[in-house]
């Protein structure tokens, strides 16, 4: 059977994305095809374009994904579907629709589904769709990577796994390569080895740092912090050298150094207003907080919990929206 031209892939976890497509590429026999990476959310240049209707000059082929395909606008989603009707043959498509599920139902953008390239997908059925983690799914996602990584362990183990990881690929996938070291040459999971994970579920690392930076419910922030069991002097570091490159990060979007950022470019949007909205002065006193905090455990001034819950306070401080842009 010859391989499809190009597959709609509907998830909001990016590294499921990645596993899927590296699965369809081995499948199809195209593990070596060359990767095309492009965003959506700029506006596609020329090179896209012909690298879906060209032939290369010595007949390689190509695995071009497009990320973040839902947020394409009317006109790209007509133009792309006429060059859909003309796709070279060493050309493979990727289309990524990464926007967040809100319903049961996958959220596919109403102007694709008018296109012919998409009713020509559903009937050759070229549409993968994943919710991403959750309490179900991730189950599955324990049980490929013991699989593939002949790790052994009882089902009390599991349970308490499957429970203990984040609900994000990435973060999950970083936890599970500690535990595979853990488990030695024998490859058994004890349950003692779960804990060298972070996070637990109380308290999602990445949804943390979301919900402080964009000036997101005092309250919850709160809550996450006193009601998180998890060791608090793991928490603490991590969060301060996570607090380090943001502040880094958000001082060069501010002084002109965008394209020294390694982010998607809907990523550096998002960055860019944080950083207008904060100004340099507070940005500089991130880097404050995290020394702060840090001189205070290790000189033995505070304690981890004392520390972590000073530095809340000082962020949430320092990120809350002023009254002038409430105002606006």
């Amino acid at each position: 059977m010859s391989r499809p031209g190009y597959i709609f892939l509907t998830c909001p976890d990016a590294e499921l994305l990645h596993g899927r497509i590296t699965e369809i590429l081995d499948s199809n026999n195209a593990s070596d095809f060359e990767k095309k990476v492009y965003w959506a959310d700029d506006e596609l240049p020329s090179t896209f374009w012909d690298d879906l209707t060209l032939q290369t000059l010595f007949g390689s082929s190509k695995a071009i994904i497009l990320r973040r395909a839902h947020t394409l606008k009317v006109a790209t989603w007509k133009t792309l579907d006429k060059a859909l009707s003309a796709l070279s043959g060493s050309s493979f498509l990727f289309l990524c629709l990464e926007g967040a599920w809100t319903k049961k139902s996958a959220p596919v953008p109403a102007v694709l589904k008018k296109q012919k390239c998409w009713q020509y997908a559903e009937k050759q059925n070229w549409i993968w769709e994943s919710a991403g983690l959750d309490e179900k799914s991730i189950t599955g996602f324990v049980n490929q990577w013991s699989a593939r990584n002949s790790i052994i362990m009882e089902n009390s183990v599991k349970q308490a796994l499957t429970k203990a990881l984040p609900k994000d690929a990435r973060a999950a996938k970083l936890e599970l390569d500690k535990l595979e070291l853990a488990a030695g040459p024998e490859k058994k999971l004890l349950m003692d080895h779960l804990d060298m994970i972070a996070f637990s579920e109380d308290m999602n690392f990445f949804e943390f740092m979301s919900a402080m930076s964009q000036g997101g419910d005092t309250i919850e922030i709160w809550r996450r912090v006193l009601t998180n069991h998890m060791e608090k002097d793991s928490m603490i570091f991590m969060l301060t050298a996570s607090l380090t490159r943001e502040a880094r990060t958000l001082w060069m979007m501010l002084h002109g150094e965008e394209s020294s950022v390694g982010l998607p470019p809907f990523v550096k949007k998002q960055k860019k207003v944080l950083a207008q909205r904060l100004g340099p002065a507070r940005i500089a006193k991130i880097f404050d907080i995290v020394l702060e905090a840090e001189i205070g455990i290790k000189t033995g001034s505070r304690r981890p919990e004392q520390a972590l819950e000073l530095l809340v306070a000082a962020l949430t401080s320092l990120f809350a929206v002023s009254p002038s842009n409430r105002r606006r």
